[in-house]
């Protein structure tokens, strides 16, 4: 198929829980670093955090925490925890390969915007082999605010010249979800970790089971 066949220019892709099966390795380390602090912690704890870069992200942390315990402190183990148990790679969401190699090969221009730190994020998706088939990347350390303020989404469209209401938005979470409906961009989401929380809204706003499920609701075909 032609790019010209498609509704949109652009694909921006959020990475942690969507492109890469990182939350759940994220959440089993804040577990374990909780655990030696002698801290009992939940799920609904967790999901707070999701989808929000590492300054909003404290402040969360810090409400979750005793308040004797330093949210810096805790946050430096548990990303101590995290990288012990993503050392040889993070596993890649089904789909994420396939999806985004077909994208490269009709020529579809792809970014990715993650609260993750832009170093990091690199990096990871280097290792992952996803590298490859992504143009840019806007990490939550690279904006003034992250998500769910639309800034990595918009400079992630800039950076790939499009006007972000000719792109579509893959998330998972409802922090970045609602970053991209406010930089204007439709928005395809897939729950991962925390359910989405907002009905969907067509076709502004789609809810899907998994990354090939949306790319088929917005006209990509394979084969």
């Amino acid at each position: 198929m032609s790019t010209s066949e498609l509704s949109f220019r652009g694909i921006l892709f959020d990475m942690d829980g969507l492109l890469l099966d990182s939350e759940r390795l994220s959440y089993e380390s804040f577990c374990t670093t909780a655990s030696a602090y002698d801290i009992s912690v939940t799920m609904a704890d967790y999901r707070q955090m999701i989808g929000l870069n590492h300054v909003t992200g404290l402040g969360i942390l810090g409400d979750i925490l005793p308040s004797s315990l330093d949210p810096a402190i805790f946050k430096n183990d548990w990303l101590l925890a995290y990288r012990a148990l993503v050392d040889d790679g993070v596993p890649v969401k089904d789909g994420a390969h396939q999806l985004l190699a077909h994208l490269h090969m009709i020529g579809m221009p792809v970014a990715v915007a993650t609260s993750s730190s832009g170093a990091r994020a690199r990096g990871t998706l280097k290792k992952a082999g996803l590298w490859e088939f992504i143009q840019h990347l806007t990490g939550g350390d690279e904006v003034a605010n992250g998500k769910p303020a639309p800034d990595v989404y918009l400079d992630a469209a800039a950076k790939l010249g499009i006007d972000p209401q000719d792109c579509v938005a893959f998330e998972d979470s409802e922090n970045g979800a609602n970053a991209a409906i406010a930089a204007g961009i439709r928005v395809i989401q897939v729950p991962d970790l925390a359910p989405a929380m907002r009905p969907a809204n067509p076709p502004h706003h789609l809810i899907v089971p998994n990354l090939l499920a949306g790319a088929a609701m917005i006209g990509i075909k394979f084969g």
